[in-house]
């Protein structure tokens, strides 16, 4: 070294060097997580009128149903 270069002198006290960086990721992940939970839940679906919903079944027990199957036996 020349005598007019010094050796590179340690920084004194401030902040270190991760500091910024995890700061910017934790707004981040705040702002992400205040936005889901800041959302309405969704409304339920509205039922159309006339049908009933006992136990496991919906709609008239009496309807005529026709079940079509498509199948390939290859």
């Amino acid at each position: 070294m020349s005598p007019r270069r010094s050796a590179p002198q340690k920084k004194q006290g401030g902040l270190p060097s991760w500091f910024f960086p995890v700061g910017i990721g934790l707004v981040v992940v705040l702002v992400v997580v205040g936005v889901v939970l800041i959302q309405p839940p969704a409304a339920p679906a509205p039922r159309p009128d006339g049908l009933s919903a006992t136990g496991r079944t919906l709609g008239d027990p009496n309807s005529k149903v026709a079940f079509v199957e498509y199948s390939d036996f290859q």
